[in-house]
């Protein structure tokens, strides 16, 4: 009887862990896809793609509000580096093909007005991830539904790859 019952409680937890993995994944591909206006403004107001103290600003924030989830903090900063580095090769794949044939009839939208979006889905990241771990680490037969999720044009398996490897290794902190 408790076999079955584990095995029932197995089988029914599984599609919940594979539906975060996505819903993880989702909320990380919005945010790559906030790349596009971030690329194109920094284009027209030739500013360098990489900008190390809005970088370090988000990695602060970021572990600052991990730490107020239950994540513990050291553990999610590769992760946030994952998805920072991975914004800056879609920035710089975007830039390179703009170089090659400009986009017509596009405006990228201002900083200003992307950066809040960019922060809010960090943090709903974050919610969600620690939402996701109260039910035990990430697994690896999360990977595939995870990767799924992330569709962007710049985006290469290599960085998709990274960022789930990332996820893998965050960890809630045992002593909040």
């Amino acid at each position: 009887m408790f076999r079955a019952l584990l095995i029932a409680c197995c089988l029914t937890s599984l599609p919940a862990l594979a539906d975060s993995a996505v819903a993880i994944g989702d909320l990380v591909n919005q945010r790559l896809s906030l790349m596009k206006d971030v690329a194109g403004y920094k284009a027209q107001q030739h500013l360098p793609i990489e900008d190390v103290a809005q970088e370090a600003r988000v990695l602060a924030d970021s572990q600052a509000e991990a730490g107020r989830l239950g994540l513990e903090p050291a553990s999610v900063r590769p992760f946030i580096a994952a998805q920072m580095d991975a914004a800056k090769a879609i920035q710089y794949r975007y830039r390179a093909d703009w170089l090659a044939s400009p986009e017509k009839g596009w405006r990228p939208r201002a900083l200003e007005s992307v950066r809040p979006q960019i922060a809010r889905l960090s943090s709903r990241i974050l919610q969600l991830l620690a939402k996701r771990l109260q039910a035990g680490p990430l697994t690896e037969a999360e990977r595939g539904a995870f990767q799924q999720a992330l569709n962007q044009t710049n985006l290469g398996e290599a960085d998709k790859r990274r960022l789930f490897d990332a996820l893998l290794a965050v960890k809630t902190d045992k002593a909040g």
